[in-house]
């Protein structure tokens, strides 16, 4: 038995100590460049390229913008009218706001003197005239643009629809102006009835014109 063991030890000898600490140290690097090239993958992975760009614009609202005026004062003439008479007034209605808009008129009268009201009994026109023609012979040979295309009298003591009409959105008889300081030219008419009374002499008051503007655009 122990010849046998003898022999077994000759044919195969156990390792010398130092390549057992030879294969440690081998395992080991091993072990550690496997761990390097772990790390190495991982910074390789997460370094993800980035870009980042803008850009802007300005948004600007339009405008709506009615003015009234003229080359001359809203005055009416002749002045000192009697009973089958007329007096006329021309005005120019302008878009200077950016966007096109639609207008109405209405209209009151005040400040009355005198022993009877003249509103009761002076008739209103208006139409659409250059300055030039708004006199007795342009406006005979026009249409009025007035509501119904009738004269109106007994003028109420607050404002009333007299072409198209105040409310929100398109109404029939509104008024349309392109922006960009677009213009046109109306012209005011009034006549002193040849079957007034002699009341009325010496008689005053006071014709308001009230223009309302809103925008066309999404405004149906």
């Amino acid at each position: 038995m122990m010849d046998d063991d003898l022999l077994h030890e000759m044919i195969n000898p156990p390792p010398v100590p130092r390549d057992a600490a030879r294969r440690r140290r081998l395992w080991t690097t091993v072990i550690i460049v496997a761990l390097a090239a772990v790390g190495a993958t991982t910074l390789t992975t997460s370094a993800i390229f980035t870009d980042d760009d803008s850009t802007s614009a300005a948004i600007k609202s339009g405008n709506v913008n009615l003015v009234l005026g003229g080359p001359t004062p809203f005055a009416f003439t002749p002045q000192n009218l009697a009973p089958g008479s007329s007096t006329f007034v021309p005005m120019t209605v302008s878009n200077t706001g950016s966007l096109q808009l639609r207008y109405s008129i209405s209209y009151f009268g005040s400040g009355s003197t005198g022993t009877a009201d003249l509103s009761n009994v002076l008739e209103l026109r208006l139409y659409d005239l250059a300055a030039g023609s708004c006199n007795q012979a342009g406006t005979d040979a026009a249409e009025t643009i007035n509501n119904f295309g009738d004269p109106v009298n007994n003028w109420p003591t607050v404002p009333e629809a007299l072409v198209g009409k105040p409310a929100g959105g398109a109404q029939d008889g509104d008024r349309e102006l392109a922006g960009g300081n677009t213009t046109e030219s109306l012209c005011a008419r009034v006549d002193f009835p040849f079957e007034a009374g002699n009341q009325y002499q010496n008689a005053s008051v006071t014709l308001n014109l009230v223009f309302n503007a809103e925008q066309t655009l999404n405004n149906p």
